[in-house]
């Protein structure tokens, strides 16, 4: 399960449903295409290097959990339908990289004045034992620099996630602001 497809941000095999942007493009177009207004996606596979075959059909809540009881079908999505959406919901501009002088292609959303480039986010789903999460946590020392790297922030939370809803709800213009006013305020630290 570790090969992606580069272009669509998707792995070989994969559950929808989680939030991810990648996944939301996916789902998208599969119902897009379905046509059928009740009919919802839960899974895909890559079938070829330019195919997605995407599973669905009408979900039922049981005991407070959706599930796809029902007859299911499935939808073919090319990696060129993907990309057509991600272009459509994510659109790119060209902004110089902070290390070069020829201008490569920066998705809006990442990137505000080519400072995204300088941070690295990760997010780590903790072990359930105590003794695990502590082997972790004092793995990483998170109050020291790493090849002179400083970690500016943490937390105990899933925040790309929370992120991700977060922009998915407001305004893209307010998105757009806060972007711009945390990468000022990194320009100065």
């Amino acid at each position: 399960m570790d090969d992606t497809t580069a272009d669509a941000g998707l792995s070989a095999v994969g559950m929808l449903g989680n939030g991810a942007p990648a996944g939301q493009v996916l789902e998208a177009v599969a119902m897009r295409k379905h046509g059928d207004p009740a009919w919802e996606p839960f899974h895909y596979e890559k079938i070829s290097d330019t195919e997605y075959e995407v599973s669905g059909g009408t979900p039922a809540v049981i005991g407070g959990v959706k599930k796809w009881p029902g007859p299911h079908s499935t939808v073919l999505v090319s990696v060129d339908e993907i990309a057509e959406e991600q272009l459509a919901r994510f659109p790119v501009e060209i902004a110089p990289a902070p290390s070069q002088s020829v201008p490569v292609m920066v998705s809006q959303q990442n990137a505000v004045e080519g400072l995204a480039t300088n941070y690295l986010t990760v997010v780590l789903q903790l072990p359930a034992d105590a003794q695990g999460r502590k082997r972790i946590c004092n793995a990483l020392s998170l109050d020291t620099d790493f090849f002179g790297a400083k970690v500016t922030a943490t937390s105990l939370a899933d925040e790309i996630a929370v992120n991700q809803l977060l922009e998915l709800r407001c305004d893209p213009v307010d998105v757009q602001d806060v972007r711009t006013r945390v990468a000022r305020r990194n320009q100065t630290a």
